[in-house]
């Protein structure tokens, strides 16, 4: 099974026989919108700091996430991307064992591995629509685990009930509740867990999603002050780069922020509805999800997810992200983003051609 992700735009470009630039690239779930002006300008403006080493605690940005959540600095964890925390996390807490709900993100596997954990696997039903049963997944738990929960799930696009969950990890104080919030940001309406207030939770969440800033890698984790503080410690000592700082406290001191979010989530919501209806209007299967992205499943007589994404890739130069080295998925399964109307169009011509 291929550990790969989506969004290699110099691999994909190879095998199209195109110019990475010209590729429609469906397979990453970024903000159509594009990262907001002020990033932009807050890393030209320190683009001289470059001369010096990072501010290895980034200060500013620290705080500009805490009074975005209304949580505590001592909380917060700052790292290069949501994927180096997950892959130190293991680690961090000495896990005896790690549980995922599969299909799920493959980098919860894959940080496991590493650190050589056992891993507990709970495959999800897609006549269930993969929805995450909590009570057979207690049933599961011992002291001294970590358990993962994408929040929303990537690749399917579900939400646990956030009450359901907190009830959850109530109930078991000595399991550790690993809670991915990568694309929460946008969710309409959504419960964040970090303000929970409960020691055996980790929340961890990407800044590069929602504001397009997948490039730059930026991510971070809030957990209790004492685990912070350890976490701190274990990761190298400049994780973080000056510009993705400078950047990161930029938008979440940003007045025009709620704006931006706003608009995300109405351009969100509304193509995703759209591309929901026309992919079933071509026989597909859709998860109802609530993500940026789409879980399809082909039907029998299309050809595999695979064959229809190098068709649509060297065709068309259109990418998908193809969901066969998810756990519990199989060759039928594909993910497309969520993009501006007109290449959601463009997607839907090309899959209504080639189906």
């Amino acid at each position: 099974m291929s550990d790969r992700h989506g969004g290699d735009l110099q691999a994909l470009a190879r095998r199209s026989g195109r110019p990475a630039g010209s590729l429609l690239d469906f397979s990453a779930n970024i903000n159509p919108l594009g990262m907001p002006f002020v990033a932009k300008a807050a890393m030209i403006a320190a683009i001289d700091d470059l001369a010096h080493y990072p501010d290895p605690a980034c200060t500013a940005l620290r705080a500009a996430i805490g009074q975005h959540l209304g949580v505590a600095e001592e909380r917060i964890v700052v790292g290069n991307g949501a994927e180096q925390l997950i892959w130190w996390l293991p680690r961090l807490l000495d896990a005896s064992r790690v549980l995922v709900a599969a299909p799920a993100y493959l980098d919860y596997r894959r940080a496991a591995a590493v650190w050589q954990r056992p891993l507990v696997s709970i495959p999800l039903s897609f006549d269930e629509g993969f929805a995450l049963d909590l009570g057979r997944l207690s049933a599961q738990l011992r002291s001294g685990d970590l358990v993962w929960i994408g929040q929303p799930n990537n690749p399917t696009g579900r939400l646990v009930n956030p009450e359901a969950l907190r009830l959850a990890a109530t109930a078991h104080p000595q399991v550790n509740w690993a809670i991915d919030e990568a694309f929460i940001d946008f969710v309409s309406a959504a419960e964040s867990a970090v303000r929970w207030g409960l020691p055996n939770l980790i929340v961890v969440r990407s800044m590069t999603k929602f504001y397009a800033l997948a490039g730059l890698r930026l991510g971070y984790a809030v957990l209790t002050s004492a685990r912070a503080a350890d976490y701190i410690r274990l990761l190298p000592e400049w994780s973080v780069n000056s510009l993705a700082a400078a950047a990161g406290a930029a938008i979440l001191n940003d007045p025009a922020l709620p704006d931006y979010a706003l608009r995300t989530r109405a351009l969100i919501s509304t193509e995703r509805r759209r591309l929901t209806d026309a992919l079933r209007g071509l026989g597909l299967e859709v998860i109802d999800g609530v993500a940026n992205y789409l879980l399809l499943r082909l039907p029998l007589q299309a050809p595999t997810a695979a064959d229809l994404a190098d068709r649509l890739l060297r065709s068309e130069g259109i990418a998908v992200r193809v969901c066969d080295n998810y756990e519990a998925l199989d060759a039928r399964y594909l993910r497309i983003a969520v993009r501006a109307e007109v290449d959601n169009q463009r997607l839907l011509t090309a899959m209504t051609h080639l189906l």
